[in-house]
């Protein structure tokens, strides 16, 4: 199998994501504002109630919230708009016609876009929640650096797996607009799930006790929950080795199930006109 199709359709499509420089800079501005308000939020509930055992530190609370932000566009939220638009006008048949593997041609441009938003944000506000913001006095509430050198390096493998698994999910997500020929039904499907499940919401080490094994269990929290335990160095059950293998787990098995959903998907499509 010949890369260049698949390493064209991600360069294309990542040049898409970097061409609204002003949508980047808007989502930043949206996502500190987020951010801010979540954490004076915590610091109001860990004042309240200091002899509280909680399993995060305010601290810690604090940089899971900023790296959450900053992940924000890397979450599976609904399909690839093109594949959207597809759906809906026909041109789907395009897809169809080439001489490619489908789930390796969407995936390509799904993961592209997903990085090309996030990657821009993500590096902008580590640089304002941060250096930036310890120089103006706000180190409590700033971004804390990883637990140490290890978390460093695992924590940005695992937001690799991350990532691939979120591009995996919104084929699912690519899939069930080319069944239904509409869009809206991903989105409807893909936002609550993902905001939810991600610890988008709330960090999923902050759920009560009897819900903590589901919630890190599920395919959602491999895209940044794992990836941010990894980071600050906090208890993960199993130790870093079972959250990665959590997310290895579930691309693969996403990947194969999705691509048996996609073979019968195509064979049931019917393209209608002259």
């Amino acid at each position: 199998m010949t890369l260049r199709p698949y390493l064209t359709a991600f360069g294309l499509q990542w040049k898409i994501g970097l061409r609204y420089r002003i949508a980047v800079v808007a989502g930043l501005v949206a996502q500190m504002w987020f951010g801010a308000v979540t954490l004076m939020a915590y610091a109001s509930v860990y004042h309240a109630a200091p002899d509280v055992q909680a399993p995060l530190s305010l601290r810690q609370a604090m940089t899971y919230t900023w790296i959450q932000q900053s992940l924000f566009t890397l979450l599976p939220l609904g399909c690839l708009p093109a594949v959207g638009d597809a759906a809906k006008t026909g041109a789907i048949v395009y897809d169809l016609l080439r001489p490619v593997d489908m789930w390796h041609w969407w995936l390509s441009a799904t993961l592209a876009r997903l990085l090309g938003n996030a990657v821009p944000r993500a590096v902008l506000l580590a640089c304002v929640a941060g250096p930036l913001a310890m120089l103006v006095g706000l180190g409590a509430w700033s971004l804390a650096p990883p637990a140490d050198l290890t978390a460093a390096v695992l924590s940005l493998l695992s937001i690799t797996l991350g990532a691939l698994l979120s591009a995996t999910i919104v084929m699912w997500w690519n899939i069930l607009t080319a069944r239904t020929l509409s869009p809206l039904g991903s989105y409807a499907v893909g936002t609550p799930l993902a905001v939810l499940l991600s610890g988008m919401l709330l960090p999923l080490p902050l759920y009560p006790d009897w819900i903590r094994p589901f919630l890190l269990a599920q395919p959602f929290a491999g895209i940044t929950d794992i990836p941010i335990r990894i980071y600050l160095g906090t208890p993960i059950p199993g130790g870093v080795a079972t959250g990665l293998g959590l997310q290895l787990f579930w691309l693969t098995t996403l990947t194969l199930l999705g691509r048996l959903w996609m073979r019968q998907t195509v064979n049931r499509l019917e393209v209608q006109g002259a």
